[in-house]
């Protein structure tokens, strides 16, 4: 049981995972990090701000429908940030990049990265 009365969302045995975003709910609170579906609708459901409307029920049934199976688990990440943005909520979502120790795509000496290359002029 949730404190709040009723089941946990947290209790169900899938996790539908997806690249974390952390979300600031209220003033004064640290940011939390929610990378599943059912984290997502925890939040959605128990410490969302007061301010909702149509993005928060959005995000609340995009979670609802990657929970049942009859939605993409997919797009609850885009529905929570739009119901973060209609509650003016702050969130950060790291987006694409490389990984940090990844080695580059073409070999590069230090002499070509110290060395910015610049255009040739010719007729001079």
């Amino acid at each position: 049981m949730h404190p709040k009365g009723g089941s946990s969302v947290m209790s169900s045995d899938r996790s539908y995972h997806f690249p974390a975003i952390w979300l600031l709910t209220s003033v004064g609170e640290r940011y939390k990090r929610v990378d599943t579906v059912a984290g997502a609708a925890e939040i959605l459901l128990h410490e969302w701000p007061p301010i909702v409307g149509k993005a928060y029920r959005r995000a609340l049934e995009a979670c609802l429908n990657a929970l049942q199976d009859s939605g993409p688990a997919d797009a609850v990440p885009d529905a929570l940030m739009r119901a973060a943005d209609e509650a003016f909520a702050c969130y950060i979502r790291v987006v694409g990049g490389r990984k940090r120790f990844e080695e580059p795509q073409t070999p590069v000496s230090r002499a070509q990265q110290a060395i910015p290359k610049r255009p040739r002029i010719s007729g001079f």
